[in-house]
């Protein structure tokens, strides 16, 4: 049986994770609801999520849906159950879920890293063109000779007497 999620949302009360999809054998719309038991506010959200994902009643409807975004809905969900309000949540879910430009990852811990090279990677897969797509373009070049003047650095002159590379 194959499926096309169309929409992923969430539910507070009781907590499940809600999507809406097709049922591309019989072309018809439909609705799962999906309870998230055990679900506490100190509990861990991605490995929360990488169960949803496994579970074997859930595991075909969701392998189209990314960890990233069954991440945010349980993010949301953990801070309502804080205490925080919905718009909060949201935002707060938002913000946790972004890499900011400017952070240098050299000086963070590894599962920051970690969950920064996946929220890259998401990015990049949802950006990238593949062949096929409308505006695909197979070996493109690119100069940027145009791009002003070149600016000299002094560390890679010719003249240094450091040469026994």
């Amino acid at each position: 049986v194959m499926y096309k999620v169309k929409k992923c949302g969430l539910k507070l009360k009781p907590p499940s994770l809600i999507v809406e999809y097709e049922d591309l054998s019989s072309h018809k719309q439909r609705c799962r609801t999906m309870p998230i038991r055990n679900f506490k506010k100190t509990s861990n959200i991605s490995r929360a999520a990488e169960e949803l994902k496994k579970n074997p009643r859930h595991q075909m409807l969701l392998k189209d849906v990314s960890q990233l975004q069954v991440e945010k809905m349980l993010l949301i969900i953990q801070e309502t159950l804080k205490g925080a309000s919905l718009d909060d949540a949201i935002s707060n879910a938002q913000s946790a879920l972004t890499v900011d430009p400017n952070l240098d990852l050299n000086k963070l811990d590894e599962s920051k890293v970690e969950q920064a090279k996946r929220i890259m990677d998401e990015g990049f897969e949802q950006n990238q063109l593949k062949p096929g797509d409308e505006d695909f373009q197979y070996d493109v070049e690119v100069d940027f000779d145009n791009v002003g003047p070149v600016e000299s650095s002094g560390w890679d002159d010719d003249n240094s007497e450091d040469n026994e590379f």
